[in-house]
């Protein structure tokens, strides 16, 4: 897989979220996910997240509104 979970990447992630994390746990973080990771990709499942839950709620508001 090419998008293997690194440690790297981890800390890319922790910073993009502010999220004050050492080297060592982002380490272990990679280890412990990245089999998960990599079954999910080998059985081709897509997780689609909802990245903006609010505006979720707007069209569902404007649903029940209805």
């Amino acid at each position: 897989m090419s998008d293997a979970i690194s440690a790297d990447r981890v800390s890319a992630v922790a910073t993009a979220a502010r999220v004050p994390l050492a080297p060592i746990e982002a380490e272990r973080i990679a280890r412990a996910v990245a089999p998960t990771v990599l079954r999910f990709a080998r059985a081709k499942i897509d997780l689609s997240l909802e990245t903006e839950p609010a505006s979720f709620l707007a069209v569902r508001r404007r649903e029940i509104a209805r």
